[in-house]
C-alpha cells in the first residue's frame, strides 16, 4: 500500500490547520488530497482554509475541496471517508474552541471508532510531524494487532524510518506475584517467537527494526515509551488479542490518543464501527 490519496478535515481554526502545515513536508507530488469543511452552524475563517489549499498546492498536491452542511462532523466526515475511501485520514485532535469543538472525547474519539481506512491523528498542542525518522509501533502478539504493519511499512519505507516494535505485557492487578510469574514464562516462548518473525518482516521491507519489551498497564507502558525525544510518529492497531489483556478499541486506543504527545497512526482492525457513539 501507498500513500497516494488524502481526506484532511478541517474546521477554519489555526489548530485545525497546523495539522496540514506539519504534514506537508511528508508528501509526494501529485498526491490527491480533499479538504473536507463540515458546516455545523459555527463560525470558521474561510481564509484560513485557503491557506492551507495553497500550502497543498505549492507542495505539488491535487487539492480539491468539499463543503458539507452537516450538524454532526464526525458522522460527515466518516460518510465522506466511506465515500471516498481515501490511502488515509488526517486530523487534529483539537480544533475551535466552543461547544463543537474538536477535541478528544468528542469529533477525534468518534472518527477512531468507525473511519474505515487507516487514521493518523496528530495534536497540534504538543507535536507536528515534520519528518518521519523514527516509529514506535505498539503490538500485543496478535495477528489482528500485527496489522497496522500492513499500510505502514510503505509508509516508513518512503521515509527510510527506523522501526521500534513495543510489547507490553500485561500486568493483570488480581496476579498474585506467583501467578503473574507463571504467566509471563508460559507465555514467554511464544512472545519471543512472535515477535521474532514480526522483526523479519519489517527487515525485509528494508528496515531497520528493533525491539523494546515493557510491563505493566499497557496504555501507561505505550505513552511513557512514545517519547518526542526518541520518535516521530506511534503506530497501532484499534484491536488485539481477546482475553483480560487485549488492546481493544475503546479502551487501550483511546487512552492512549488521550494523553500520547506524538502523532498517532491508527488502523481500525475489528469490531463494528461504531457510528453513533458518543
Amino acid at each position: 500500500m501507498s500513500i497516494h490519496s488524502l481526506l484532511i478535515p478541517v474546521d477554519g481554526s489555526p489548530l485545525s490547520a497546523s495539522v496540514v502545515e506539519a504534514i506537508v513536508p511528508m508528501l509526494g507530488d501529485r498526491t490527491e488530497v480533499t479538504l473536507l469543511h463540515v458546516d455545523d452552524g459555527e463560525a470558521w475563517d474561510d481564509g484560513v482554509i485557503a491557506q492551507s489549499e495553497a500550502a497543498l498546492r505549492d507542495r505539488g498536491c491535487r487539492v480539491s475541496r468539499r463543503d458539507v452542511r452537516h450538524d454532526d462532523p464526525a458522522g460527515a466526515i466518516l460518510d465522506v471517508a466511506a465515500e471516498l475511501s481515501p490511502d488515509l485520514v488526517v486530523m487534529s485532535t483539537h480544533g475551535r474552541s466552543g461547544v463543537s469543538r474538536w477535541v478528544r472525547g468528542s469529533v477525534a474519539e468518534r472518527v477512531l471508532r468507525g473511519c474505515p481506512v487507516p487514521l493518523l491523528m496528530v495534536n497540534p498542542r504538543t507535536h507536528g510531524t515534520s519528518r518521519l525518522e523514527s516509529v514506535l509501533v505498539a503490538i500485543d502478539g496478535s495477528e489482528v494487532a500485527e496489522r497496522v504493519l500492513d499500510p505502514l511499512l510503505p509508509i516508513a519505507r518512503a521515509f527510510g524510518a527506523r522501526l521500534t516494535l513495543l510489547y507490553v505485557d500485561f500486568a493483570d492487578p488480581t496476579d498474585t506475584p506467583t501467578g503473574a510469574s507463571k504467566r509471563r514464562a508460559a507465555r514467554s516462548q511464544d512472545v519471543a517467537e512472535w515477535l521474532a518473525g514480526a522483526r523479519a518482516r519489517v527487515e525485509e521491507a528494508g528496515l531497520e527494526v528493533e525491539i523494546c519489551r515493557a510491563e505493566g498497564d499497557v496504555a501507561h507502558e505505550i505513552v511513557e515509551q512514545a517519547s518526542p525525544d526518541r520518535f516521530d510518529l506511534l503506530a497501532m492497531s484499534t484491536h488485539g488479542r481477546h482475553g483480560p489483556g487485549r488492546w481493544l478499541l475503546g479502551s487501550i486506543a483511546e487512552k492512549v490518543l488521550r494523553e500520547c504527545r506524538l502523532p498517532v497512526f491508527l488502523v481500525r482492525t475489528g469490531g463494528r464501527a461504531e457510528r453513533d457513539a458518543g
